[in-house]
């Protein structure tokens, strides 16, 4: 499984998503309630540590990207039968319970209920205040997303989507009057599709138009989404063409600490630890980890989750950072990049033929190609 983006529908907000206004008219949750709970997604501070917190409904497969944080999501509305882009996140992750409530409770979201209470769309779906009470105790938890807040956009103005421009109509003679409506919904679309519609909203820089630009999504499953014809209009980037694999690299795991990072980071000292290393330090001295091994004697790590193409741009940048903490450290520590992905033989030499090793993620742990030894050599942890 790759990265997926959708057109996910939300309701229409005319206070800039910064709190209900109470005219929710549509069906389903806001219907029932008068509200929805992504009447706040406009907010700069629903940040929960470091992340960015928003909420749309979910559903199906959203959920399943959503595990590794390969969920993109463009929050579209409609107002008087036209449909409009209102914000954007890309590297998604799903909030659990656990986390709903920390959240919850962090942003002190029970307290919102006096406020909501004042609306008159929701005082008059419900009989009385302790009926209200009683919903808002249990509603307030329901965040459902988070992501990098790097990887967050708001749009000042909502961005106008043409649905026959975005997915031409095979037929020039029945053009598409729409995209998906229904709040329960989503709409899987390709990357150069989501591009059309947000890329001209954000600097050509933004770390999300990089997350878009890559060749890593899956395939659509609708045909008419999948083989129609390029979006017509927006700035005509593609997702094979926005920005080149080192740009795009430095936008999605230089210019901020992505959660694919801490999880490859983790993944290591876990390894480490179970591999009988001593003396594991993290975060120190902005070097990722530093450790004993028994036969090679202190090592610094630095750590880039990478894919592919680019795991070269990974090695480059880690050989610059390594050498500029090992001026700082005591003795002659060994330097060692640990990768998002196996390399190719020619990556691989570019780091131990200049006297780093290089580690990534297998199966059963990681493998480790160090200078001295000439051959990747696997290291079987005591206990995983």
């Amino acid at each position: 499984m790759s990265k997926m983006v959708v057109l996910k529908p939300i309701v229409w907000n005319s206070n800039g998503y910064l709190f209900p206004t109470g005219d929710a008219t549509s069906s389903g949750y806001a219907g029932d309630h008068g509200y929805g709970h992504e009447e706040w997604n406009g907010r700069s501070d629903w940040v929960w540590k470091g992340w960015k917190v928003f909420h749309t409904q979910g559903k199906g497969q959203m959920f399943q990207y959503a595990e590794d944080g390969d969920l993109g999501i463009v929050m579209t509305t409609m107002l008087e039968g036209r449909f409009y882009a209102v914000g954007v996140a890309c590297a998604v992750y799903t909030n659990t319970d656990e986390d709903r409530d920390a959240i919850a409770r962090d942003l002190k979201l029970r307290a919102y209920g006096a406020e909501l209470w004042k609306l008159e769309g929701i005082r008059q779906r419900k009989s009385s205040k302790s009926e209200f009470d009683r919903h808002w105790k249990g509603a307030h938890k329901w965040v459902q997303w988070r992501c990098p807040q790097t990887h967050y956009a708001w749009f000042s103005k909502p961005v106008p989507i043409i649905p026959d421009d975005l997915i031409p109509s095979s037929d020039p003679a029945k053009p598409r009057q729409a995209i998906v409506k229904m709040h329960g919904s989503y709409q899987a679309v390709r990357p150069d599709q989501a591009l059309s519609i947000i890329a001209d909203a954000l600097p050509s820089s933004h770390p999300i138009i990089g997350w878009l630009s890559t060749d890593d999504f899956d395939e659509v499953s609708a045909p008419h989404v999948r083989n129609a014809p390029p979006p017509r209009g927006g700035s005509g980037r593609s997702a094979a063409t926005a920005s080149d694999p080192y740009t795009r690299y430095l936008q999605e795991n230089e210019f901020q600490i992505t959660p694919k990072h801490h999880h490859l980071q983790t993944a290591f000292e876990d390894f480490l630890e179970a591999s009988g290393a001593t003396g594991i330090l993290p975060n120190l001295e902005r070097v990722d980890l530093r450790y004993e091994d028994a036969e090679i004697g202190t090592v610094l790590v630095e750590v880039k989750p990478s894919d592919p193409a680019t795991v070269r741009f990974a090695i480059r940048t880690a050989i610059g950072q390594l050498l500029d903490y090992r001026q700082k450290q005591a003795g002659d520590p060994k330097l060692l990049i640990v990768v998002g992905c196996k390399p190719c033989a020619h990556d691989l030499a570019l780091a131990n033929e200049n006297g780093f090793g290089l580690a990534w993620q297998a199966d059963d742990g990681f493998e480790t190609s160090w200078p001295a030894v000439g051959v990747r050599t696997r290291r079987r942890p005591r206990h995983l």
